[in-house]
């Protein structure tokens, strides 16, 4: 069913404010369990739709799952093997992590093209790349794709072509489930790290090196029961910051420190924001006299993220002065600065890739639709700011990477209702 958020403008945020488990940290540690035949238990896994979805599809391999207090308990130990259900599976990018496990386990596995948000062209085939070096045989069409072990690789090694973030966890999933392999030119996002901890948890033996990852040895504490925690959502706290930020707040941000945001901090504080540990994993952000610096790049990490790229745009419209916002990854990722221009924002387009905001700008409520996950939540930070009453369409994207959104910004008062 179809949701929208209603939001009042021109309220400062203030208060205490939990940073959410980290979505793409939850994603392929979820995956990643399948391999373990054991029982799991996950804690601080935002309940999101994202989230929810792989659950489900986890739930058709005959995989027991139950939530408590934040905690999402995963027992592996009698997984099947089946059809993935389509419809899940075309919601869900994140879903092509799923191979990453079910190919060693079953030696073949098929299902519809993962879906997701449409931010650019994000071809699957350096994924594929990881598979074929494993010895699998790649089959994609418009009807889905079919993977299947076609010969035995001893030691498989890929060089991907770009540092794909979920091309490196699936191989590292893939090689942890077969016994070994080696990874160059892999992503080095937190996430990425996070699911090497939970793999050499269940008994893997990897190594980490700035030019490649190999894995040395398979699972093999199996049987087992472990928990463990996914830790704060940077992107969720970046997104608070900003929103502190543009609506003149001042909000305590519980569950990370200064060091684990260091790549956003570095661009947060060029536009003026202030940022105090005031105790043991809390930072408090507040923003006074905003300004632009005169560039912002998107990159891997540990440069500024693209997923926060929308969000500082919407920064920039309240910062004093000209601001170039580069995202040379997603060409589709600018694809909503009209909607800030209905707002009144005075942004212009260089190219697919780039923008130019002129601040500060007095923005206005209207009636919007959300694109995407970060593009529709940059929509809601904007009216948070903006004058009057901004009505965001489809709000249930936006719920697939940020858990209870009204419930959670209206904690720090912000005056949103979710409307179905």
């Amino acid at each position: 069913m179809s949701k929208k958020f209603v939001i009042s403008g021109r309220q400062k945020l203030s208060g205490q404010y939990h940073v959410q488990g980290n979505k793409n940290a939850a994603l392929p540690l979820i995956s990643a369990a399948l391999l373990s035949k054991s029982i799991i238990h996950f804690q601080n896994v935002p309940r999101i739709a994202d989230v929810n979805n792989l659950v489900q599809l986890v739930e058709s391999l005959e995989v027991s799952c139950q939530w408590k207090d934040g905690t999402l308990s995963l027992d592996t130990r009698n997984l099947q093997g089946g059809d993935l259900p389509g419809p899940l599976v075309e919601q869900l990018r994140g879903a092509i992590l799923l191979l990453g496990s079910l190919a060693p386990l079953l030696g073949s596995v098929s299902c519809p093209v993962p879906g997701g948000c449409h931010i650019g062209r994000r071809s699957f085939e350096v994924h594929w790349d990881v598979f074929r070096s494993a010895g699998f045989s790649v089959t994609e069409n418009s009807q889905g794709i079919e993977l299947e072990r076609s010969r035995t690789v001893e030691m498989p090694q890929v060089y991907l072509k770009e540092s794909s973030v979920t091309a490196t966890e699936n191989a590292l999933i893939l090689f942890s489930g077969l016994g070994q392999g080696i990874i160059r030119n892999p992503a080095r996002e937190p996430h990425v790290l996070i699911l090497v901890d939970f793999l050499r948890k269940l008994g893997c033996e990897i190594e980490l090196h700035p030019l490649w990852y190999r894995v040395r040895s398979g699972i093999s504490a199996q049987g087992q029961e472990l928990v463990f925690p996914v830790p704060a959502d940077y992107l969720d706290a970046g997104t608070i910051a900003i929103a502190a930020a543009v609506t003149g707040g001042e909000v305590q941000l519980h569950g990370v420190t200064r060091e684990e945001l260091l790549p956003l901090l570095n661009v947060f504080e060029e536009f003026g924001l202030q940022f105090e540990e005031t105790g043991s994993k809390v930072l408090q952000v507040r923003g006074i006299d905003l300004k632009n610096p005169s560039r912002v790049t998107a990159g891997l990490w540990p440069s500024f993220p693209t997923d926060l790229v929308s969000l500082a745009i919407v920064l920039a419209t309240q910062g004093k002065g000209l601001c170039l916002i580069h995202d040379w990854m997603y060409e589709a990722r600018m694809f909503f600065i009209d909607k800030l221009i209905r707002m009144g924002a005075d942004i212009t387009m260089c190219d697919p890739h780039r923008v130019m905001v002129e601040g500060p700008t007095l923005l206005r409520g209207v009636h919007l639709e959300s694109p995407d996950i970060r593009a529709g939540m940059a929509l809601v930070v904007a009216g948070l700011c903006a004058d009057g009453v901004t009505t965001i369409e489809h709000a249930e994207v936006i719920q697939r990477g940020y858990e209870r959104v009204a419930e959670r910004l209206g904690s720090i008062g912000g005056q949103i209702s979710e409307v179905e």
